[in-house]
Parts: C-alpha cells; sequence; structure tokens
C-alpha cells in the first residue's frame, strides 16, 4: 500500500485569512486561473481540494525551518511538478507551492497549508527538496489520521529533508544580537531635549528652538553632545516623557513617532545657546507650562541654533524673495510650507539616531518572521540569502520579443534577460553612469507585461523615485508610491510624488486613456484621418494637374508669340541698321569735308583718313610745282594721282613744305640783299661784319696805349687780336636759315663763294613762289567755295528708333514672360514630385496614374472604414465616452476618495524604501509580490534588506559595491559610518562607551555592503551582470573613475557635445578649455605658500574661498555663453559636493562673501550638498571640495581608513560630473595613500596606491595646477 499525505484546513482564522488573501492576489494577476473557481462558495477550499489530488502523485517537499525544532513542527513546502488541475493554466516555467507546517508532536501527523503561492516548475527536485510519491487524504473537524494507512510525514522523512538553513539561521541570530547592540547604543549616546516654540532664521539657515530643561547645566551637557552630531526634531511621542527624553523600554511603551525633521548640525560657540529668563517667554509659552505638568522646580531656558539640512537649505536658498511675481510669490510659499509643516510644534531634539529606534523594532520582527516562516513570500529565501550557491539557475536566458527602451545597450539587454529568467535572485552591479536605472525601468514592464507584481525598493528615497520617473506610462503598469504619511511623505521627491496618492491614479488614468485611444479609437480616427489627408493629396493633386497644364499650355503660347516677334524685331532691327549705317555715311562725310576745309582754311588739322574730292587736285597740282623752285618734294605728281587712299597725306605734306617756304619768303629777300651787297666775292655774315669792327676798335685802343706803355704783354695782346682779324677777313659765311634745306640744292647755300650768282639763283626761285602763291590762293577760293557747297548739300535726318525699341520692349517682356512662366511651370513640376513621394510613389510615376491608384486606395480605406465602423458601432460611444472621462480634469481626485482603499492593492508596482514600516504594505492591502527589486543595494545593511526580500518570491539586488557603503544612522556626512563613530570614540579618549574595536569587528558584516560583494562574487554569471558601459561622464573623467574598476568602464557616446563653456587661463597656462574637462586644484598650499589645514569640525576655508570665487567666474562666463532663467536651456546647473556638512556651510558663507551677500546666481543653478546627497544624481560640472589637509608630508604614514582615503566617496563624487569635474583637495594628503580596493571579477581584495596613479596621470596631461595660480585664472 502507498503512503498517504493527510492535510486540514487550520481551525484559526488569520491563517484561512491569509490564504484567502494568497488566493486573490495569484487569481488578480493570472486572470487565466478564474475559469477554475467559477461557481464556487469558498475559492480557498475549492483551490486545496484541486492541489491534493485523491491519486497517487508524486511531489517535492522542502524544509523552510530556521530553527531545527523537528521534535515540535517542521514548516514544509509541497510542490507537484507539472499539476494535472494548473498546469493548462500557468506557463510551463510556473507552479503552485502550498507552505505549512507538519506537527511533530503526534505520532499521526498531519499537514496544515498556511500559504499559497506561485513557484518554480522543475521536474526534478532542486537540492533542498526531497522526493514523495503518495496519495493525499483530507481531514475535516477533529478527525485524526489513519494510522493503518501508511502516513508519509514520518520520522524518515523528517530526517531526510535537507537543512538548507542552517548557515542563515547563525546569521540571523547575529543579525538579532546586532540589533540588541544598537538599541543599547542608541540608549547609550542618546540625549534629548524638550523645546516648545521655534521660529527659522533665513539669513543664517538655522532654526531656532526654545529650549527648556531641569537647569542650566543640563542644557549645556546636552550641548556639548550635540557637537559633531547630525540632529533630528521628534514630537512627544519619542519619549516615555514629555518634559524629559527618555525613550521607552519596552517596544509598547510608547506610540510610534508622528513626526520629524531631519536637521543638521549645531555650530561651535557661545551664541548656540541664548539662554533666556522665565519672563522674557510670550505668554502663550508660558502657558504652556502652566497647562502641562511641568516637572522643573528650577527650570532652564534658552534657544538653541541649528544648521537646518542641506536639503532644505537647497530648496529655501531657491526663494526669490525680491519678486513680485504672482507664481514666484506662490511657489515660494509652497516651499516654505512644505518646510513649515514638518517641524512638530512642539517635542524633543535628539540625535537622528533615535530615528532608527522604531526601525530596530522592525528589524526585530523581521527576523522573527523569517525564523518562523511568517509573513515570508520567498519560501527558499532562507537558504540562499547568505550562498548564493543555493540559489537557483534559469534552465536558459528568457528571450524579449519586444523592448519598451529600444536604445538599451547588450549588456543592459542582457541584464534584464537574468532579471527576467533567474527563479531565485538575480544580481546587477551598476557603475556611475551605466544605466541601472534604466535597466530596471525596463524589467519593470517586462515583469508587468507578464503580469507579475513588483516591489520596488531603496535605502534611499531619491533612487526609489530616479527609477520610477524612467519607466514609461503604460496601461499594464500600475504603479504606487507608498510611504507612511506623516514622516516618509515629506521624503518623497518630486519627481516620486506622481505616483504618491491621487497622483498614481491620474497617471494610470492618462495610460489608460492613451492605450484606450492607441488600440480601440486612434485605428479608427487614424483611418479617417489618411483618407481625409489622402482626399486632400487627391483635390491638392487635381488642381496641380490642371495648374501643371495650364502652364505648359501658357508657356507654349509665350513661346510663340515670342518667336513671332523676335522675327519683326529682327526684320526691323535690319531695317533701323541700314538707316542708322547711311546716317553715320553721311555724317562722317561731311564731318570730312567740314575738317578738310578747317584744314584748308588753316583752322584746324588735317583729315589725314579722308578721301579728297576731285577739285582739290588742282591744289596739289599748284603745290608740286614747287619743283621748279628746287624744292625738295618726296613725292611725284604720280605717286599723288595714283594712290587716292594717299592723297590727303601728300596733300598735307605738300602744305607743310608750301607753308614753310611761305613763311621764310621775307629772309629769303633778305638773303638776296646781303648777297648782292657781298658782290662777286664771299658772304660774311653780320655777326662777322661786327666782330670785324670790334676788333678794329680794339687794336686801335691798344696801338695808343702801346705808345705809353709798351710791356710785353700789352704786345702780345695787340697782336693776338691782329691775327684774329686776319683769319676772319679770310673765311667766307653762307646762308644758314633752316628754310634753305627744303631744296634739293641746299648745301649749295651752306657756304657762299659767289653772292652774286646765289642771289640770281634765288631771286628766280622767289618768282616761281610768288606765281604759286597766287595760283594757290585763287585755286583755294574756289575749292573752297564748292567744298562749302557740297557740304550744304549733305543733309539728313538722324534714324527714329522708336518702333524699334518698342518692339524690343515687347520681346524683352516676352521673355520675361516665358522666363516667369518656366520658372513657375518647373515649381509646380516639383510640387509634382513633392506630391508624388508624398503618397510614396516613385519620381518616375505617372502623376495622373498616381491619383487614380490614390483614388482607389481612398475607397478602400473607406470600404475598411465603414467595416470598423459597423463591427464596433456598439463599442465606440463606450470607448469614447470612458476616455472622455478619463482625462477629465478631476476625475482622478474625485475616484480617488473612492477607490483610495483598494487601488494599492490592485497595483503591479509598489514602491517603497527598505525602512517602511511593514504596516504601510499590509494597510494597503498588499502581502506578497512575484518579484523585489532593491536598488543602491550597496548603501543598504542587510537588516535593511530584509524586509523587502521577504516580501516577493525572487529578489533582484541593483547596486555597486565600490560606491557608497551602508551608514550607520542616517546622516549627510560621510564620517558617519559604523567605522567612523569607532573611530572618534577612540580619538576622545572614551571609555565607558560600546563603541569599540571588537564591537566593529563583531558587526562589521551588518553595517557595510558586503554582502551584495560577497553574492556578486560567488554568483553563477546566469544570476549576475556587470554594466561597463557609461553615458554620463566626458571620457577624460571616465577615466579618473575608471581607476576604481580596473579599467573596465567604457564611454557609450564619445561623441556626445559636453560643451561646459568655462575658459580658465592663469599667467602662463590653460588651466580649462573647451578641450579640457579636468581640473585638479592642489590645495596642500595657499598662495602664500602657507599650509591650507582644515579647521574644526571638518572645514577648509581656503578651498571654500576657492570655490566661491570659481562659482562667480563661471556665473559670468555662463552669462555671454546665454544661460538665464528666462532663457529656454535655463541657467547652467552646478554642483558643489563635500564630504562634510559643516564645509557646506562655510562654502556658502564663501559665496556670500564675493556674491554681494546672495547665493543665487544670474545664470547658474548651484546645488551644494554632501556626497551622501549627491549619489544618484549628475550635474554638468561638479566641484568638489576634500577638505582634509593635515600638513605634513605626502609620505608621512597615514590611515587608509581615512574619510579623505575613502575611495567609495571619492568616486561617488567625482562621478557626478558630465562635462567638467575640478576638485579642490590637498594632494599630499592622497598621494601616498594605500585604498584596498575590491577585485572586479573574483573574492578578496588588494592594496593599492590608486590616488598616486592619478596624479601621474593627471601631471602628465598637466591637469594639477596650485591654488596662487588657479586665483590667478579666477581673477583674469
Amino acid at each position: 500500500m502507498s503512503a498517504t499525505l493527510f492535510w486540514k484546513v487550520s481551525n484559526q482564522d488569520h491563517v484561512n485569512q491569509r490564504l484567502k488573501r494568497n488566493l486573490d492576489h495569484i487569481l488578480k494577476f493570472k486572470p487565466e486561473l478564474a475559469k477554475l473557481f467559477e461557481g464556487t462558495k469558498d475559492k480557498v477550499e475549492h483551490f486545496l481540494n484541486l492541489f491534493f489530488p485523491s491519486l497517487e502523485t508524486i511531489g517535492y517537499v522542502a524544509n523552510l525551518s530556521l530553527e531545527d525544532k523537528s521534535f515540535q513542527k517542521i514548516n514544509l513546502s509541497l510542490r507537484i511538478p507539472a499539476h494535472p488541475e494548473f498546469s493548462d493554466y500557468l506557463d510551463v516555467h510556473s507552479s503552485f507551492a502550498v507552505i505549512g507546517y507538519w506537527n511533530m508532536t503526534t505520532n499521526s501527523p498531519w499537514f496544515t497549508p498556511e500559504k499559497i503561492m506561485i513557484t518554480h516548475n522543475d521536474d526534478e527536485p532542486t537540492e533542498y527538496e526531497h522526493e514523495i510519491e503518495c496519495s493525499y487524504q483530507r481531514l475535516d473537524g477533529d478527525k485524526f489520521p489513519d494510522r493503518n494507512i501508511p502516513n508519509v510525514l514520518n520520522r524518515q522523512l523528517a530526517n531526510d529533508l535537507p537543512k538548507i538553513s542552517v548557515l542563515t539561521s547563525e546569521r540571523l541570530e547575529n543579525w538579532n544580537s546586532f540589533l540588541q547592540f544598537k538599541r543599547r547604543l542608541i540608549r547609550q549616546k542618546t540625549v534629548g531635549l524638550r523645546y516648545i516654540a521655534y521660529d527659522y532664521d533665513h539669513k543664517n539657515s538655522q532654526l531656532r528652538l526654545l529650549v527648556t530643561a531641569q537647569d542650566a547645566a543640563y542644557l549645556e551637557k546636552a550641548r556639548r553632545g550635540f557637537l559633531r552630531q547630525n540632529l533630528q526634531l521628534f514630537d512627544l511621542n519619542i519619549s516615555v516623557n514629555d518634559w524629559t527624553f527618555a525613550l521607552p523600554e519596552l517596544d509598547n511603551d510608547k506610540k510610534t513617532p508622528k513626526s520629524s525633521l531631519e536637521l543638521g548640525q549645531i555650530t561651535r560657540g557661545k551664541k548656540v545657546l541664548e539662554f533666556i529668563s522665565f519672563t522674557n517667554l510670550s505668554s502663550n509659552q508660558r502657558q504652556i507650562m502652566q497647562e502641562a505638568e511641568f516637572p522643573f522646580q528650577q527650570a532652564a531656558y534658552a534657544w538653541l541654533r541649528v544648521d537646518i539640512s542641506e536639503d532644505w537649505k537647497n530648496k529655501l536658498d531657491s526663494i526669490d524673495t525680491e519678486s513680485n511675481d504672482e507664481e514666484t510669490l506662490f511657489n515660494n510659499q509652497e516651499v516654505l510650507n512644505g518646510f513649515i509643516k514638518n517641524i512638530p510644534d512642539q517635542g524633543f531634539i535628539s540625535f537622528s539616531l533615535v530615528g532608527d529606534w522604531a526601525l530596530i523594532k522592525r528589524q526585530e520582527r523581521s527576523i522573527r518572521n523569517l525564523k518562523q516562516n511568517e509573513n515570508c513570500y520567498s519560501p527558499y529565501l532562507s537558504s540562499y540569502l547568505f550562498d548564493i550557491t543555493q540559489a537557483k539557475e534559469p534552465l536558459h536566458i528568457n528571450e524579449v520579443d519586444y523592448w519598451y527602451n529600444e536604445q538599451l545597450n547588450e549588456a543592459q539587454q542582457s541584464a534584464v534577460k537574468k532579471m527576467l529568467s533567474a527563479p531565485d535572485l538575480c544580481l546587477i552591479q551598476g557603475p556611475p553612469g551605466t544605466g541601472k536605472t534604466t535597466v530596471i525601468a525596463e524589467a519593470i514592464l517586462q515583469f508587468a507585461k507578464e503580469g507579475q507584481t513588483v516591489l520596488l525598493a531603496s535605502q534611499a528615497h531619491d533612487a526609489i523615485d530616479n527609477a520610477l520617473s524612467r519607466i514609461k506610462n503604460k496601461p499594464e503598469l500600475r504603479a504606487i508610491r507608498l510611504a507612511k504619511e506623516s514622516r516618509g511623505r515629506s521624503k518623497i521627491t518630486d519627481d516620486g510624488k506622481q505616483f504618491a496618492g491621487e497622483q498614481a491614479l491620474a497617471r494610470h488614468y492618462d495610460a489608460l486613456a492613451e492605450d484606450l485611444d492607441l488600440r480601440f479609437l486612434k485605428p479608427l480616427r487614424d483611418k479617417k484621418s489618411i483618407i481625409d489627408k489622402l482626399k486632400l493629396w487627391v483635390d491638392q493633386a487635381e488642381f496641380l494637374s490642371l495648374d501643371i497644364q495650364n502652364a505648359e499650355k501658357k508657356l507654349l503660347s509665350i513661346k510663340e508669340d515670342g518667336i513671332q516677334h523676335a522675327e519683326l524685331l529682327k526684320f526691323e532691327q535690319q531695317k533701323f541698321d541700314e538707316e542708322s549705317q547711311q546716317y553715320d555715311e553721311t555724317l562722317r562725310l561731311k564731318q570730312e569735308l567740314v575738317q578738310l576745309r578747317d584744314f584748308l582754311s588753316q583752322k584746324g588739322p588735317a583729315p589725314l583718313s579722308a578721301q579728297l574730292p576731285q577739285e582739290t587736285h588742282a591744289l596739289a597740282e599748284i603745290l608740286f610745282s614747287m619743283i621748279e623752285a628746287k624744292v625738295n618734294i618726296p613725292f611725284s605728281w604720280n605717286d599723288f594721282k595714283f594712290n587716292p587712299a594717299s592723297q590727303m597725306l601728300i596733300l598735307n605734306a605738300l602744305f607743310d613744305i608750301w607753308f614753310q617756304i611761305e613763311g621764310n619768303l621775307e629772309q629769303i629777300d633778305n638773303d638776296i640783299q646781303r648777297l648782292d651787297q657781298a658782290g662777286v666775292g664771299g658772304l660774311i655774315s653780320i655777326e662777322t661784319q661786327l666782330k670785324i669792327q670790334s676788333l678794329n676798335q680794339e687794336i686801335s685802343l691798344l696801338a695808343d696805349q702801346m705808345e705809353i706803355d709798351d710791356s710785353d704783354e700789352i704786345v702780345g695782346i695787340w697782336r693776338r687780336k691782329r691775327r684774329e682779324l686776319s683769319e676772319l677777313k679770310q673765311c667766307s659765311d653762307g646762308l644758314t636759315h633752316p628754310c634753305y634745306k627744303l631744296f634739293i640744292d641746299a648745301e649749295r647755300f651752306t657756304r657762299v663763294n659767289d653772292a652774286n650768282e646765289l642771289s640770281q639763283s634765288l631771286i628766280i626761285r622767289i618768282e616761281v613762289f610768288k606765281r604759286i602763291k597766287k595760283e594757290l590762293g585763287e585755286t583755294l577760293e574756289r575749292v573752297l567755295i564748292g567744298l562749302n557747297k557740297r557740304i550744304d548739300r549733305l543733309t539728313s535726318s538722324e534714324p527714329n528708333d522708336k518702333t524699334l525699341r518698342q518692339m524690343k520692349s515687347q520681346v524683352e517682356a516676352l521673355r520675361e514672360q516665358y522666363q516667369l512662366q518656366l520658372n513657375l511651370c518647373r515649381t509646380l513640376k516639383d510640387k509634382q514630385l513633392e506630391s508624388l513621394q508624398l503618397q510614396n510613389f516613385n519620381q518616375e510615376f505617372d502623376f495622373q496614374s498616381a491619383i487614380d491608384a490614390t483614388k482607389q486606395h481612398i475607397k478602400n480605406l473607406e470600404d475598411e472604414c465603414n467595416i470598423l465602423t459597423d463591427r464596433n458601432s456598439d463599442w465606440l460611444p463606450l470607448f469614447e465616452q470612458w476616455q472622455a472621462i478619463l482625462k477629465e480634469k478631476d476625475q482622478a481626485s474625485q475616484d480617488w476618495e473612492l477607490l483610495q482603499e483598494i487601488y494599492p492593492a490592485n497595483c503591479n508596482l509598489v514602491a517603497i524604501s527598505c525602512n517602511e514600516r511593514e504596516q504601510t504594505l499590509t494597510d494597503a492591502g498588499l502581502d506578497g509580490f512575484d518579484v523585489v527589486i532593491i536598488d543602491e543595494v550597496s548603501k543598504a545593511t542587510p537588516l535593511e534588506l530584509l524586509l523587502p526580500l521577504m516580501r516577493a518570491r525572487k529578489a533582484i539586488l541593483v547596486g555597486d559595491h565600490r560606491q557608497l557603503p551602508p551608514l550607520f544612522q542616517e546622516s549627510q556626512d560621510a564620517s558617519n559610518t559604523f567605522e567612523d563613530m569607532v573611530n572618534e570614540e577612540i580619538e576622545e579618549g572614551a571609555t565607558d562607551t560600546l563603541l569599540t574595536k571588537e564591537n566593529f569587528k563583531r558587526y562589521e558584516k551588518m553595517v557595510t555592503a558586503s554582502l551584495f560583494k560577497e553574492l556578486f562574487e560567488k554568483a553563477p554569471e546566469s544570476l549576475r551582470e556587470r554594466l561597463t558601459v557609461q553615458f554620463r561622464m566626458h571620457p577624460q573623467i571616465m577615466k579618473m573613475i575608471n581607476y576604481f574598476y580596473e579599467g573596465q568602464l567604457v564611454c557609450g557616446n564619445p561623441d556626445k557635445d559636453r560643451q561646459h563653456f568655462v575658459t580658465l587661463k592663469s599667467k602662463y597656462n590653460d588651466l580649462v578649455t573647451s578641450d579640457n574637462h579636468l581640473l585638479w586644484i592642489d590645495t596642500s598650499y595657499d598662495e602664500k605658500g602657507m599650509a591650507c589645514l582644515d579647521e574644526e569640525r571638518s572645514t577648509n576655508p581656503t578651498e571654500a574661498k576657492l570655490i566661491a570665487h570659481a562659482l562667480v567666474n563661471i556665473n559670468e562666463q555662463m552669462k555671454k555663453a546665454g544661460f538665464n532663467a528666462k532663457d529656454s536651456k535655463g541657467k547652467q546647473k552646478v554642483g558643489v559636493v563635500s564630504f562634510y556638512q559643516a564645509q557646506c556651510r562655510v562654502i556658502r558663507e564663501a559665496i556670500k562673501s564675493v556674491n554681494h551677500g546672495s547665493l543665487k546666481f544670474d545664470a547658474i543653478d548651484v546645488e551644494i550638498n554632501t556626497v551622501i546627497r549627491y549619489q544618484g544624481k549628475e550635474k554638468p560640472i561638479i566641484l568638489i571640495s576634500l577638505v582634509r589637509n593635515d600638513g605634513k608630508e605626502k609620505t608621512y604614514r597615514r590611515s587608509s581608513n581615512a574619510n579623505v582615503a575613502r575611495f567609495e566617496f571619492i568616486n561617488v563624487a567625482m562621478s557626478r560630473a558630465q562635462n567638467l569635474l575640478m576638485v579642490f583637495g590637498a594632494r599630499n594628503m592622497l598621494e601616498m595613500r594605500d585604498v584596498i580596493l575590491p577585485n572586479m571579477d573574483t573574492e578578496g581584495s588588494s592594496k593599492k596606491k590608486i590616488y598616486q596613479d592619478i596624479f601621474n596621470r593627471l601631471d602628465r596631461e598637466a591637469r594639477v595646477c596650485s591654488v596662487k595660480e588657479f586665483m590667478q585664472a579666477c581673477t583674469n
């Protein structure tokens, strides 16, 4: 006989209610199962009857007990693979599991179901499952198993079941121990003061609290205790006493605080605590103490000043107090109201660590639930929570058939596929800028598409909200952001508010309306729109076709008209040209005759190109007669007679000769007279005669003088003069006038030997010349009269070109018309091509054929549209009405009033912080989820991960253990890790303290990211993915970050425009240019060469001053680049990051000192915050203040655990920059430090001088400058 598994329904209502909730949840998200429950009254009972078959069946059981209490009971999980009742309704990878307990105190045990869930569907048992083959029998009421039937629940089975959670159980004991330690620590360290009033000092960004205590000494003690601590306001519920701060001894001693506000720190100095007397209190304040049970007899009162948090400083600094704009005033009031409403009117101020008091209770409850398998929806969590090798690997990696985000790279797609495929656990490491949030957003949509519910959690509120904001709004996704109303809601960022409350419903309505439109209304509307567009196209095309025809017809007409007018113009032009030619010829002839007349009249030059009239030949003939007088004429009569073209030249030359002769006739007559006087002898010139006469006179005078003085000198002169006279008388002169050169025998006149003979010859020639002159004058007179008559006869009118011009104008007009018409035709043809392309026709396609084809397409579409309209005639009005309702402005708000109790339970994406109260989920009707995705997991402690991990069947951990580690308490400083607090206690010499090295070593794994690191290092590739392609940083900045990632990061968009618009030039160097995106300002020494030591409370005024000057300079450059609030691109975003909140305050003060007392800038939007608050953010420009500088040499041995050397913090700070990174830090503090860097792909870590490598690279690239050089650049 085969064995039997007996089962019985619990008699406890809360167990049956849980089963009902489990089943309702499954049916809600897997509606295909609903067919199995049609007509059933009790769905749980029906399900259990189906799940436990009566026939013998193979099943797999697992021991889920975290504590080995097998002598009492065993928490048991039962899975039946390929269940005959359910396999047709579930996907091949899923099956049902029923979880319950097996009571070991009876000899006839049975199985009591307590939970129903969906799990994997492996055919073979896993390592933590044991195979059983049995039948199943239900026990009703008080019935017990029949002892005659073999019971499968026996001691042998109990011994055979693998104890999969032993390691988890040990770890949980350590967790409990740690929570007890933390509770004791809070009690030991906590100091609190009661306050009865407050006001806000906007100028100093401080909250003033009116505090009271038993005496002034207690107030002063509290002030000292508050130093270097992040403080927080709590309402009165935090303390068991309304006046003296005292935490409850037991969990239920006091109600949970309803409201609180995280603050900053107090500053040192006497003004922090200003004592006042009771009489100076207001009447309302005195009344509070009179009405309440005020316990202090000698009470002291004082105003305590506390800095507000950096987040609130940034928000409140954005208030524009000078603007009168109505919208700006409204926004200002919104910010102020948001701040004020978070401040309890009365309460206590204490360490922010006190805020963990309630969290400790929740974490203890989670551990207890996990041990008892209560409220844990991951039945096998205990098996793989600390041992990733126990997590089930997928049989294969599922492919994705549709990506919501098509821009995912290969690694991101691989990460999403592994997230979808992992049965139990998947780990994603996302270094800065690699898009892990994008991966989360895609995975959530993929899970929603598969009908799975997702819990999104993170230690940080902004990380949750950032991930939510990246998710596309799809109808299959119903997302809601949950947080405790009084405290958590205030921490929901602007990105997350659209998913909270009625905004979540409104967002879902938007998605539904859009989907309704896309699936039902838009197709018909699109078809109608396409038809309308096609009809419009056809109408326009037909008009265009007609326009083209008319245009081409008109073009042809203009062309023909133009040809006709061109022929007429040609004829008219020819006629005009002939008339013009004749007119020009007449003018030319007349001009030549006039010039000839003027020439003959000696009034003008000779027209050398003119043709001589016949009557002028007589003049030439007369002039040729000069030959008779032996005048040298270079031409002959025949030359003149037979060369008409040269006649004018010859005549002109003859006249030239004649005019020379005629002009010298008087000279010739005078020379004849001289010749006559000379007689037969030679001719002596007048000059010679005068010279002879002068010499005779001189000789006579010298003779007279010699009678008186017969000296040799006088005698010598007398003899020379006589000799000269004799020579003159013996020589003969000639006729030297140039006119004699005109004669053929010109040499005859140069030396006259016989003057009488020459005189006779000249007389004969003179007679010839006189005859020529007489004949020439008479003939010239006749010729001139004839020329004048001819000139008078040569008259003609200028040709009229009016007709020609008119015809030219007509032809030109026709040509312009033709060109315009041709351009019009071309434009219309271009429109025709555009029109064809608009309908995806080929350019060569016939236009009319395209019109006809489109008309047919319109007809087909109209037929389809009519069919679609007829088919949906009953639904379309409903769809349209539904869409209109969804789009109503206040519809979501109105519906929320009705749906707020049930809507969260029907959401398939719920986002909470890791530290959210469990009650927040249960109050919303939410129990288990299919998947939990925990973002920024490295910032959460293992205890913080426990609550969300227990809420889902499958977990996905996303983070980066090379970024910020968990903080021991919620704080803005980088110095609030558990190790930091221990070191501070040791430095201060505290003896009575729990913060010891021993306790740190004991609980180290509870306060570090070691769990994620351990899981990721040991996980198989199918369960993990590392993203290495980053898109945020310029490659120069990425190289800095890559030192922390063994060079594995690559830039996915190196060609992206990353202009930063900043230029800084010192006297000799370019510090920042458009090509430089990184600069390290070494603050080891100031401008005077003195060490820039950090000061009290981790501040560095020198770095603050440098940053302030840099911001002023950057603001001026951004103004020139066009950045401002009114421009579309707005102000340039600039981030200022420090590890210490106190330094943020010093930076603010430095900005005010150089910026006219203001923190606002015209062109840059500056956010000043600690690195803790900057994780997950990014800015185009980042300035980092590292603060610490002990003034010692770089070779001085320093701890590798110091904040300034902690690579996780520097990694996060530097990786916030997109386009420009400027680091202000003392080189001597970092360069020689050892960094303990975890290995990327293997277990363990190694000690490296990372910063030395960084500085070596910066030196090579000249990216390090001194304080002095930087100040020069800022003030240039």
